[in-house]
Protein backbone atom coordinates (compact mmCIF):
# COMPACT_ATOMS: atom_id res chain seq x y z
CA UNK A 1 0.00 0.00 0.00
CA UNK A 2 1.26 3.47 -1.08
CA UNK A 3 0.24 6.17 0.64
CA UNK A 4 1.62 10.04 -0.34
CA UNK A 5 0.32 12.59 1.91
CA UNK A 6 0.41 16.11 0.32
CA UNK A 7 0.32 19.35 2.52
CA UNK A 8 -3.28 19.13 3.11
CA UNK A 9 -3.61 15.79 4.16
CA UNK A 10 -0.87 16.45 6.71
CA UNK A 11 -3.07 19.54 8.16
CA UNK A 12 -6.15 17.23 8.08
CA UNK A 13 -3.94 14.45 9.71
CA UNK A 14 -3.26 17.17 13.00
CA UNK A 15 -6.68 18.82 13.16
CA UNK A 16 -9.08 15.44 12.80
CA UNK A 17 -6.12 13.80 15.63
CA UNK A 18 -8.07 16.11 18.15
CA UNK A 19 -10.64 13.62 18.36
CA UNK A 20 -8.78 10.47 19.20
CA UNK A 21 -7.84 11.14 23.13
CA UNK A 22 -9.69 9.22 25.65
CA UNK A 23 -11.49 10.22 28.83
CA UNK A 24 -10.68 13.82 29.94
CA UNK A 25 -9.53 14.85 33.40
CA UNK A 26 -10.76 17.31 35.37
CA UNK A 27 -8.40 20.13 36.33
CA UNK A 28 -9.62 21.28 39.45
CA UNK A 29 -7.67 19.47 42.09
CA UNK A 30 -4.03 20.20 43.79
CA UNK A 31 -1.32 18.37 44.27
CA UNK A 32 1.22 17.78 47.19
CA UNK A 33 4.73 18.38 45.22
CA UNK A 34 7.18 16.19 46.09
CA UNK A 35 9.98 18.83 47.92
CA UNK A 36 13.79 17.41 48.17
CA UNK A 37 16.60 20.07 49.17
CA UNK A 38 18.77 20.29 46.20
CA UNK A 39 21.38 18.48 47.20
CA UNK A 40 19.99 15.31 48.23
CA UNK A 41 19.80 13.83 44.78
CA UNK A 42 21.60 14.42 41.18
CA UNK A 43 19.77 16.32 38.97
CA UNK A 44 19.04 13.24 36.83
CA UNK A 45 18.52 10.92 39.54
CA UNK A 46 14.31 10.44 39.94
CA UNK A 47 11.74 8.89 42.46
CA UNK A 48 8.79 6.45 41.11
CA UNK A 49 5.78 7.98 42.66
CA UNK A 50 2.02 7.43 41.90
CA UNK A 51 -0.69 10.29 41.24
CA UNK A 52 -3.89 9.59 42.11
CA UNK A 53 -5.83 10.33 38.68
CA UNK A 54 -8.80 9.47 40.87
CA UNK A 55 -9.87 9.28 44.03
CA UNK A 56 -8.07 6.09 45.63
CA UNK A 57 -8.63 3.47 48.39
CA UNK A 58 -5.37 1.88 50.19
CA UNK A 59 -5.82 -1.64 51.22
CA UNK A 60 -3.74 -3.78 54.14
CA UNK A 61 -3.52 -6.14 51.28
CA UNK A 62 -3.83 -6.25 47.59
CA UNK A 63 -7.44 -7.27 48.28
CA UNK A 64 -10.58 -4.54 48.30
CA UNK A 65 -12.24 -6.95 50.93
CA UNK A 66 -9.28 -5.88 53.07
CA UNK A 67 -9.04 -2.88 55.56
CA UNK A 68 -9.32 -0.14 54.40
CA UNK A 69 -6.15 2.48 55.11
CA UNK A 70 -6.22 5.65 53.64
CA UNK A 71 -7.81 7.67 50.69
CA UNK A 72 -6.36 10.38 48.36
CA UNK A 73 -8.15 12.62 46.37
CA UNK A 74 -7.37 13.66 43.34
CA UNK A 75 -3.82 14.64 42.04
CA UNK A 76 -2.60 13.60 45.50
CA UNK A 77 1.12 11.35 45.37
CA UNK A 78 2.92 8.84 47.19
CA UNK A 79 5.75 6.77 46.88
CA UNK A 80 5.86 3.70 44.73
CA UNK A 81 7.45 0.53 46.57
CA UNK A 82 7.03 -1.95 44.01
CA UNK A 83 4.41 -3.93 42.49
CA UNK A 84 2.47 -7.41 42.77
CA UNK A 85 -0.45 -8.94 41.20
CA UNK A 86 -3.75 -10.14 42.99
CA UNK A 87 -7.23 -10.80 41.08
CA UNK A 88 -9.20 -7.66 40.54
CA UNK A 89 -10.46 -7.75 37.18
CA UNK A 90 -9.97 -9.85 33.89
CA UNK A 91 -7.56 -7.43 32.34
CA UNK A 92 -5.61 -6.07 35.23
CA UNK A 93 -4.22 -7.57 38.15
CA UNK A 94 -1.91 -5.08 38.48
CA UNK A 95 -1.53 -3.49 42.10
CA UNK A 96 1.32 -1.26 44.09
CA UNK A 97 2.71 -1.48 47.16
CA UNK A 98 2.53 1.81 49.16
CA UNK A 99 3.59 2.95 52.23
CA UNK A 100 -0.25 3.98 53.03
CA UNK A 101 -0.96 0.52 51.87
CA UNK A 102 -1.92 -1.46 48.65
CA UNK A 103 -3.41 0.06 45.75
CA UNK A 104 -4.69 -0.75 42.39
CA UNK A 105 -2.87 0.67 39.65
CA UNK A 106 -6.07 1.59 37.17
CA UNK A 107 -6.65 5.04 38.41
CA UNK A 108 -2.63 5.86 39.43
CA UNK A 109 -0.57 7.37 36.91
CA UNK A 110 3.65 6.28 37.96
CA UNK A 111 5.18 9.31 37.52
CA UNK A 112 9.28 9.74 37.61
CA UNK A 113 9.45 12.81 39.65
CA UNK A 114 13.04 14.40 39.72
CA UNK A 115 14.38 17.39 41.72
CA UNK A 116 14.17 20.94 40.91
CA UNK A 117 15.99 20.69 37.44
CA UNK A 118 18.66 23.72 36.75
CA UNK A 119 17.20 26.52 34.52
CA UNK A 120 18.79 26.15 30.69
CA UNK A 121 19.04 29.45 30.03
CA UNK A 122 20.63 29.00 26.20
CA UNK A 123 18.51 26.72 24.79
CA UNK A 124 19.91 27.38 21.24
CA UNK A 125 18.27 28.96 17.75
CA UNK A 126 15.40 25.83 17.15
CA UNK A 127 14.70 24.96 21.24
CA UNK A 128 14.52 22.15 23.10
CA UNK A 129 12.30 18.82 23.82
CA UNK A 130 10.77 19.49 28.15
CA UNK A 131 9.29 16.79 30.01
CA UNK A 132 6.87 17.83 32.89
CA UNK A 133 9.34 16.17 35.95
CA UNK A 134 7.07 16.88 38.85
CA UNK A 135 3.37 15.29 39.67
CA UNK A 136 2.45 18.40 37.58
CA UNK A 137 3.17 22.16 36.99
CA UNK A 138 0.93 25.16 36.29
CA UNK A 139 1.05 26.19 32.61
CA UNK A 140 0.55 30.37 32.81
CA UNK A 141 -0.30 32.87 30.38
CA UNK A 142 2.61 34.77 31.01
CA UNK A 143 5.88 33.96 32.83
CA UNK A 144 4.73 35.27 36.23
CA UNK A 145 2.75 33.25 38.94
CA UNK A 146 0.05 35.70 39.02
CA UNK A 147 -0.76 36.05 35.94
CA UNK A 148 -3.88 33.51 34.36
CA UNK A 149 -3.64 29.75 33.97
CA UNK A 150 -5.16 27.91 31.16
CA UNK A 151 -4.09 24.28 31.84
CA UNK A 152 -2.19 21.93 34.39
CA UNK A 153 0.22 19.67 32.90
CA UNK A 154 1.57 16.20 34.09
CA UNK A 155 4.26 14.52 34.86
CA UNK A 156 5.79 12.97 31.99
CA UNK A 157 3.38 14.92 29.67
CA UNK A 158 6.39 16.21 26.47
CA UNK A 159 6.32 20.11 25.45
CA UNK A 160 8.55 21.87 22.47
CA UNK A 161 10.20 24.50 24.38
CA UNK A 162 10.75 27.94 22.42
CA UNK A 163 12.04 30.26 24.69
CA UNK A 164 13.70 31.12 28.38
CA UNK A 165 13.25 34.00 30.33
CA UNK A 166 14.48 34.72 33.90
CA UNK A 167 12.58 37.07 35.89
CA UNK A 168 13.77 39.95 37.97
CA UNK A 169 13.56 37.57 41.28
CA UNK A 170 16.01 34.72 39.15
CA UNK A 171 13.14 32.48 38.42
CA UNK A 172 13.71 30.68 35.39
CA UNK A 173 10.79 30.22 32.78
CA UNK A 174 9.85 28.28 29.45
CA UNK A 175 7.87 29.08 26.91
CA UNK A 176 5.70 25.79 25.49
CA UNK A 177 4.20 25.42 22.06
CA UNK A 178 0.27 24.53 22.75
CA UNK A 179 -0.95 23.33 19.51
CA UNK A 180 -4.98 23.81 20.32
CA UNK A 181 -6.86 25.18 18.36
CA UNK A 182 -4.79 23.26 15.20
CA UNK A 183 -5.48 26.08 12.98
CA UNK A 184 -3.07 28.76 15.27
CA UNK A 185 -0.36 28.13 17.53
CA UNK A 186 -0.52 29.79 21.07
CA UNK A 187 1.73 29.33 24.32
CA UNK A 188 1.89 28.76 27.82
CA UNK A 189 5.05 29.34 30.77
CA UNK A 190 6.13 26.80 33.15
CA UNK A 191 8.36 27.05 35.56
CA UNK A 192 11.87 25.64 34.35
CA UNK A 193 12.44 23.60 37.84
CA UNK A 194 9.39 21.38 37.07
CA UNK A 195 10.13 20.64 33.44
CA UNK A 196 13.79 18.00 32.32
CA UNK A 197 15.30 18.89 29.39
CA UNK A 198 15.31 16.12 27.04
CA UNK A 199 18.70 14.95 25.98
CA UNK A 200 19.32 14.31 22.14
CA UNK A 201 20.54 10.93 23.42
CA UNK A 202 17.54 10.00 24.38
CA UNK A 203 15.73 10.42 21.55
CA UNK A 204 18.12 8.66 19.61
CA UNK A 205 16.59 5.61 17.15
CA UNK A 206 16.37 2.44 18.97
CA UNK A 207 17.63 -0.75 16.06
CA UNK A 208 17.55 2.00 12.97
CA UNK A 209 19.12 -0.35 10.51
CA UNK A 210 16.56 -2.89 10.76
CA UNK A 211 14.69 -2.93 7.92
CA UNK A 212 12.01 -5.62 8.53
CA UNK A 213 9.75 -3.88 11.04
CA UNK A 214 6.23 -3.90 11.64
CA UNK A 215 3.44 -3.99 14.52
CA UNK A 216 0.62 -5.98 15.06
CA UNK A 217 -1.98 -5.36 17.14
CA UNK A 218 -4.58 -8.08 18.23
CA UNK A 219 -7.59 -6.04 19.43
CA UNK A 220 -9.41 -9.38 21.18
CA UNK A 221 -6.44 -9.58 23.02
CA UNK A 222 -5.52 -5.78 23.55
CA UNK A 223 -2.09 -6.00 22.90
CA UNK A 224 0.61 -4.42 20.35
CA UNK A 225 3.87 -6.32 19.69
CA UNK A 226 6.57 -4.94 17.42
CA UNK A 227 8.26 -7.48 15.16
CA UNK A 228 11.89 -7.62 13.56
CA UNK A 229 11.44 -10.07 11.03
CA UNK A 230 9.96 -13.18 13.02
CA UNK A 231 11.53 -11.91 16.42
CA UNK A 232 8.87 -10.48 18.81
CA UNK A 233 10.95 -7.08 20.50
CA UNK A 234 8.36 -5.50 22.54
CA UNK A 235 5.06 -6.41 23.99
CA UNK A 236 2.87 -3.98 25.79
CA UNK A 237 -0.97 -3.98 26.19
CA UNK A 238 -3.46 -1.18 24.92
CA UNK A 239 -6.38 0.04 25.17
CA UNK A 240 -8.13 0.71 21.77
CA UNK A 241 -11.32 2.34 20.53
CA UNK A 242 -14.56 1.77 22.18
CA UNK A 243 -17.94 1.38 21.48
CA UNK A 244 -18.77 3.85 18.12
CA UNK A 245 -14.90 5.69 18.10
CA UNK A 246 -13.45 1.45 17.99
CA UNK A 247 -9.94 1.49 15.96
CA UNK A 248 -10.21 0.78 13.08
CA UNK A 249 -8.65 -2.49 11.64
CA UNK A 250 -6.86 -3.75 8.59
CA UNK A 251 -3.32 -2.82 6.81
CA UNK A 252 -1.61 0.49 8.07
CA UNK A 253 1.42 2.22 8.22
CA UNK A 254 3.62 5.44 10.10
CA UNK A 255 2.23 8.22 8.10
CA UNK A 256 3.35 11.41 10.70
CA UNK A 257 5.42 11.04 14.19
CA UNK A 258 4.85 13.98 16.93
CA UNK A 259 6.83 13.86 20.27
CA UNK A 260 4.12 16.09 21.82
CA UNK A 261 0.05 16.68 20.63
CA UNK A 262 -2.90 18.72 22.19
CA UNK A 263 -5.62 16.33 21.60
CA UNK A 264 -9.19 18.08 22.08
CA UNK A 265 -12.86 17.45 20.57
CA UNK A 266 -13.58 21.17 22.69
CA UNK A 267 -15.10 23.03 19.70
CA UNK A 268 -13.13 26.20 18.85
CA UNK A 269 -15.31 26.48 15.87
CA UNK A 270 -19.40 27.19 15.47
CA UNK A 271 -21.07 23.47 15.43
CA UNK A 272 -22.51 23.21 11.92
CA UNK A 273 -24.67 19.87 10.86
CA UNK A 274 -21.22 19.01 9.09
CA UNK A 275 -19.59 18.92 11.96
CA UNK A 276 -22.00 19.26 15.08
CA UNK A 277 -20.94 19.92 18.98
CA UNK A 278 -19.75 16.71 21.26
CA UNK A 279 -21.46 15.15 23.44
CA UNK A 280 -20.63 17.47 26.55
CA UNK A 281 -20.51 14.31 28.78
CA UNK A 282 -17.78 13.08 26.02
CA UNK A 283 -15.47 16.21 25.82
CA UNK A 284 -11.78 16.21 26.19
CA UNK A 285 -9.13 18.28 26.34
CA UNK A 286 -5.49 16.78 26.80
CA UNK A 287 -2.12 19.15 26.28
CA UNK A 288 1.16 17.22 26.13
CA UNK A 289 0.03 14.13 25.03
CA UNK A 290 3.31 12.19 24.37
CA UNK A 291 4.97 9.77 21.56
CA UNK A 292 2.48 10.27 18.50
CA UNK A 293 2.48 7.52 16.06
CA UNK A 294 0.21 8.39 13.19
CA UNK A 295 -1.47 5.62 11.06
CA UNK A 296 -4.28 6.92 9.50
CA UNK A 297 -5.62 10.17 8.08
CA UNK A 298 -8.62 10.49 10.74
CA UNK A 299 -6.00 10.79 13.49
CA UNK A 300 -5.42 7.70 15.14
CA UNK A 301 -2.18 7.06 16.79
CA UNK A 302 -0.71 5.17 18.76
CA UNK A 303 0.23 7.60 21.80
CA UNK A 304 1.21 7.34 25.78
CA UNK A 305 -1.91 8.55 28.21
CA UNK A 306 -1.66 9.76 31.42
CA UNK A 307 -5.48 10.64 32.61
CA UNK A 308 -5.95 6.15 33.01
CA UNK A 309 -3.37 3.64 33.39
CA UNK A 310 -5.90 0.37 32.88
CA UNK A 311 -4.54 -1.40 29.67
CA UNK A 312 -6.13 -3.97 28.07
CA UNK A 313 -9.47 -2.86 27.55
CA UNK A 314 -11.24 -0.42 25.35
CA UNK A 315 -11.90 3.14 26.43
CA UNK A 316 -10.21 4.93 23.63
CA UNK A 317 -11.70 7.58 20.99
CA UNK A 318 -10.24 5.20 18.44
CA UNK A 319 -6.54 5.57 18.91
CA UNK A 320 -4.24 2.78 20.78
CA UNK A 321 -3.43 4.27 24.61
CA UNK A 322 -0.58 2.59 25.54
CA UNK A 323 1.87 3.52 28.81
CA UNK A 324 3.96 6.50 28.33
CA UNK A 325 6.94 4.40 28.11
CA UNK A 326 5.81 2.21 25.80
CA UNK A 327 4.46 5.15 23.26
CA UNK A 328 8.55 6.27 23.38
CA UNK A 329 9.44 3.03 22.31
CA UNK A 330 7.26 2.89 19.33
CA UNK A 331 7.70 6.66 18.58
CA UNK A 332 11.56 6.15 18.90
CA UNK A 333 11.38 2.38 16.99
CA UNK A 334 9.45 2.89 14.19
CA UNK A 335 10.40 4.11 10.68
CA UNK A 336 10.64 6.98 9.63
CA UNK A 337 13.37 8.37 11.73
CA UNK A 338 13.45 11.72 12.62
CA UNK A 339 16.51 14.08 14.09
CA UNK A 340 16.05 15.99 17.57
CA UNK A 341 14.72 19.37 16.04
CA UNK A 342 11.95 17.40 14.20
CA UNK A 343 8.49 18.97 15.51
CA UNK A 344 6.53 16.52 12.45
CA UNK A 345 8.15 13.70 11.20
CA UNK A 346 6.18 12.86 8.30
CA UNK A 347 6.13 9.45 6.01
CA UNK A 348 4.40 7.61 3.62
CA UNK A 349 3.67 3.57 3.36
CA UNK A 350 6.85 3.26 1.33
CA UNK A 351 9.03 3.85 4.18
CA UNK A 352 6.45 4.34 7.49
CA UNK A 353 7.16 1.00 9.54
CA UNK A 354 3.58 -1.65 8.84
CA UNK A 355 1.24 -1.91 11.38
CA UNK A 356 -1.60 -4.71 10.82
CA UNK A 357 -4.85 -4.22 13.01
CA UNK A 358 -7.05 -7.32 13.41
Amino acid sequence: MFVKLTRRQVLKLIATATATATLSPLLHARAQYLTAPSGDRRNDEWELRGRAIYTLSFYEKPDTKSERLETLARDKDFQILGEVHAPFSKHNDLWYRTPLGYVHSAWVLPVKVYPPQPFVADIGEWGIWGEVSQIYTEAYTHPNVNSGRRYRFYGGTVFYVVEAFEDEEGTGWYKVVDDYPPKTISYQWVLAKDMRRIPRAELAPIHPFVGDKRIEVDLAAQTLTCFEGEESIFETKVASGYGEFGTVTGEKCVLLKQASRHMSNVPYTEPTEENPAPDPSDIFDLPGVPWNTFFDLDGSAIHGAYWHNDFGLPRSHGCLNVPIDAARFVYLWTHPIGGYEDEFIQSDCRVGTKIRIF
